[in-house]
């Protein structure tokens, strides 16, 4: 690293649609009242919530527990949007000092320290420069909250994008309605939207963000914004290719990481060819390896010594995707198809994929939600058919914070066959074996929700809804009610009218 470059790190907060430092608006700065107002809402609440805590009784029951545990969580996320308005405030202040007085004056205590300007002179160091005062800021800060720099610049960045830009999401912070994961989140994928995109982010995340697990939120965030960037998937995919790469770092005793930086079509492949030797190939009785280890151990071999001697496995075959055919039609530049075990990606490489295919599923998605809702069944019997729609459905493990994939999981009855349970679409949901024993044996409840949502209901009372992971839009879902609101307007088009087989001789008209 050159000696610039330890003063000069990247700067992600430039990625968000905001003033630079120094020329945002200081909340408090407006007199008195506007900063009681901004004390209470970071301080005053906290407190009160912590006193109710400290004022509780004893625990007497496992729900007092747990309701006392989602207590101090909504205090740690209260006690984040008081450190993140903090931060976000005293950096701004921090750069305006030091543009207002000079940054010799602002960063050194003595400005005519000739050493200082001789070490400045050295390093090659701007001390004007913007990375250099933040630099700096971070220094201190870390030392305050006795954290390292990297953490504190990661802190900084989201403190930075709640308080100036995901206003709302601070609020759902500050009261203690969402996680910090959730926050940072948003505002990671805020980078590169526009204010208005990132508004619109806001409005239709909090309110699933209020239930659901942090790893749902993140999962809906990261294709919301795939959806709203203002550059095509296509022009973003192929310049991130150029940065594909290999590093490792050391581990303690004796071991080390290897991490590869490819196209996620390519490392699909390589992890289900893995699994599809680690799968086939013959276990001596005396082995006492676990899967992983042999997992890795068939990775550690092919790279040093080849791919053993079989005929393999046809990789592309491998790699599922959904081409939603009338976006596609739509606005073929903006259309982004989803591949199965990773989400989002290019139409033009889920065609390519496609294409060596030997065979296809058709599968009906909803064109609002992006949820599975059908899939052909004249080449399957009917439980295969289900089978294959509750993969696309589902996606996943539908147990809370469970991201095991359709493959790890089996076709469970929400409403047991013994007790009259139908083998439908709407009785029948994805659970890992895992949690299949949590809600056949440990007294967990689920309910299937008009909407397609399940409601899981833990044996002490606590409550958490889970949405379908092939719902990218989440916007239609209103999480207060038992069913999704009415379906927007939209224009039937003679192109969309075509694609979904209206004759030509049916009058014009809207569908909702």
């Amino acid at each position: 690293m050159s000696k610039r470059e330890v003063f000069h790190n990247g700067d992600a907060s430039r990625r968000l649609p905001m003033y630079p430092p120094g020329l945002r608006k200081n909340y408090g700065a407006n007199g008195v009242w506007d900063g009681e107002l901004d004390q209470n809402k970071f301080f005053n609440q906290f407190a009160v919530a912590a006193l109710d805590l400290y004022n509780s009784s004893p625990l007497s029951t496992v729900k007092d527990g747990l309701e006392r545990l989602k207590s101090i969580g909504r205090l740690r996320s209260m006690l984040d949007a008081a450190e993140a308005s903090v931060m976000a405030d005293s950096f701004e202040i921090f750069v305006r000092d030091a543009t207002s007085k000079g940054t010799q004056e602002a960063l050194i205590d003595q400005p005519d320290d000739q050493d200082a300007h001789l070490s400045a002179h050295y390093y090659g160091v701007d001390l004007t420069d913007d990375a250099t005062i933040r630099s700096s800021f971070v220094a201190e800060a870390s030392v305050a909250l006795r954290d390292t720099a990297s953490r504190v610049y990661a802190k900084l960045f989201t403190a930075e994008g709640l308080r100036n830009i995901c206003t709302n999401t601070l609020d759902a912070l500050s009261n203690g309605d969402i996680t910090t994961r959730t926050a940072r989140e948003i505002v990671k994928q805020s980078q590169d939207l526009d204010p208005a995109d990132i508004k619109q982010m806001e409005h239709v995340l909090l309110p699933l963000a209020r239930t659901a697990t942090d790893s749902a939120v993140s999962q809906r965030a990261r294709r919301m914004r795939e959806r709203l960037h203002p550059k095509p998937i296509e022009e973003r995919h192929k310049k991130a290719r150029e940065a594909r790469a290999i590093t490792w770092w050391k581990e303690d005793n004796g071991m080390a990481v290897l991490q590869a930086y490819l196209p996620a079509e390519d490392v699909i492949s390589i992890v289900n060819t893995v699994n599809w030797f680690a799968a086939h190939e013959e276990v001596d009785e005396d082995d006492q390896r676990s899967e992983r280890q042999r997992r890795a151990d068939l990775l550690r071999d092919v790279i040093l010594d080849g791919w053993p001697e079989s005929p393999g496995t046809v990789l592309k075959s491998r790699v599922a995707v959904t081409i939603p055919a009338v976006e596609m039609l739509a606005n073929p530049k903006r259309g982004l198809a989803e591949l199965e075990g990773y989400g989002p990606i290019p139409i033009e490489v889920a065609l390519k994929i496609a294409k060596d295919a030997p065979s296809f599923l058709k599968v009906l998605t909803d064109p609002w939600t992006g949820a599975a809702i059908d899939v052909a069944k004249e080449k399957y019997r009917p439980s295969k058919a289900l089978r294959d729609l509750l993969r696309w459905r589902d996606i996943q493990c539908r147990f809370p914070g469970c991201n095991k994939l359709a493959e790890e999981s089996e076709t469970d009855h929400i409403d047991g066959w013994a007790k009259g349970g139908h083998t439908s679409r709407a009785n029948t949901q994805l659970l890992c074996k895992r949690h299949q024993l949590f809600k056949h044996a440990l007294g967990w409840e689920v309910i299937y929700k008009p909407d397609g949502s399940v409601q899981w209901r833990t044996p002490n009372g606590m409550v958490c809804l889970e949405v379908p992971g092939s719902v990218s839009n989440v916007e239609n879902f209103d999480f207060a009610r038992d069913q999704t609101p009415t379906l927007p307007i939209v224009e039937m088009t003679v192109r969309l009218r075509h694609v979904l087989g209206w004759h030509d001789d049916e009058p014009e008209a809207q569908a909702s």
